[in-house]
């Protein structure tokens, strides 16, 4: 019989606009929405927290985000600043196991089932890596730790900004209840 899998899914929060943030300190605390002009045809790759309390997520159309935020602060993106936090950041995970899958430059797997630091709590190594890389960085991220990737991804947006949700093996069947149905008119 095989051990339970200690999975770690790392995801820094809204990174664009917190790499902007932490570089310009005079956008500190406000709404921030990084992608295409508001006057464009581009859409919204990421916005600080402060921008997403109106409702402004990733994907959206730049002009609808202007109008939901009248006095947000858009920036175009400036991919070498997030590609060099994005090493930064993998350079903090490989100190933590080898076993790390990026997903992109602001997500990552880790299996710390075996670590570096031979630790068996997977919980303590997700605070350990969240400190390390806002030490590192000054950047937050978010942590789901998991018996498997699917639980873990979904636990690391449970309590963002900064958090850090865990599901317990035994707790797997409970999490994955399915939720209520929603009939939708006319289907």
């Amino acid at each position: 019989m095989s051990a339970i899998r200690k999975i770690i899914h790392v995801d820094m929060d809204a990174v664009y606009a917190a790499v902007e943030q932490r570089d310009l300190p005079e956008l500190r605390g406000k709404p921030v929405i990084v992608g295409g002009g508001p006057t464009s045809r581009g859409v919204v790759s990421t916005a600080s927290y402060e921008a997403r309390k109106f409702g402004i997520h990733s994907a959206m159309p730049a002009s609808q985000a202007k109008k939901l935020c009248p006095n947000g602060i858009f920036l175009k993106p400036n991919f070498e600043k997030y590609e060099t936090a994005s090493k930064k950041i993998l350079s903090i995970l490989k100190h933590y196991t080898d076993s790390i899958e990026p997903v992109s430059l602001d997500e990552a797997y880790l299996d710390v089932t075996q670590n570096k630091l031979h630790l068996d709590d997977p919980i303590l190594l997700a605070r350990l890596l969240k400190q390390n890389i806002r030490a590192v960085t000054r950047l937050t991220a978010s942590a789901g730790v998991a018996p498997n990737k699917f639980l873990a991804k979904i636990a690391s947006d449970i309590k963002k900004p900064d958090g850090l949700f865990v599901v317990f093996p035994d707790a797997v069947e409970n999490f994955l209840e399915p939720l209520p149905v929603r009939k939708i008119p006319g289907v």
